[in-house]
């Protein structure tokens, strides 16, 4: 009956997290939007070792592997306590709508291994912003979680609606990730995020 249908669901999720997966995959993507501020949360499987990822996530001159709207990234300065600061441009359009967006990041890992993003705003595009990458090992699969709190400094015409952003957030962070996933496997064949969706990634 439904009992051990349930049995069954839960004995399948158990051995997913235990025995790792064939594929990588995406297991939680979420977007909302109060007022100005737009809050992402994604989880995703990656078939590939924790220090792989991270390596993808701390290449800080290669970010534009990540997303076709990042035009260029470079780390700007390094501080004695492990703080690195991390300057992007990217080039984000939506509709006929286009604008270039910078974003200055101060990046730390805690003694979890979590890496730590904060916008340093007078030097950014956004009034605010944050976000947390925390990798769990699983075997050779790495369950990654992210966070993210923004918002963005900048004008969006009307015609542009909250609802059209958060549903090219939900496409973009996808394909960011997919892209995260390959590379972290090393089977990247080519970008697969376009540059001309609007995208204010962490």
């Amino acid at each position: 009956g439904r009992t051990m249908f349930r049995k069954l669901l839960a004995s399948a999720a158990l051995n997913l997290f235990t025995l790792g997966v064939d594929a990588s995959q995406i297991i939680h993507l979420e977007v909302e939007q109060i007022a100005d501020i737009y809050e992402v949360r994604v989880e995703m499987l990656v078939d590939a070792p924790a220090e792989d990822v991270r390596a993808v996530l701390t290449d800080y001159a290669n970010l534009d592997r990540l997303s076709g709207s990042i035009t260029a990234s470079s780390v700007i300065d390094s501080g004695p306590t492990g703080t690195v600061r991390v300057l992007t441009r990217m080039e984000n359009c939506v509709l006929l709508f286009c604008i270039q967006v910078q974003k200055v990041e101060d990046v730390t890992q805690d003694r979890q291994g979590r890496i730590m993003v904060a916008i340093v705003p007078d030097a950014s595009s956004f009034r605010s912003g944050h976000a947390t990458w925390e990798l769990q090992s699983i075997g050779n699969t790495t369950r990654v979680i992210h966070h993210a709190k923004i918002e963005p400094a900048i004008q969006v015409p009307p015609l542009i609606g909250p609802a059209v952003i958060k549903n090219t957030l939900r496409r973009e962070i996808r394909e960011s990730f997919e892209n995260i996933d390959c590379l972290a496997r090393n089977q990247c064949a080519s970008p697969t995020v376009s540059p001309h969706d609007l995208i204010f990634e962490m």
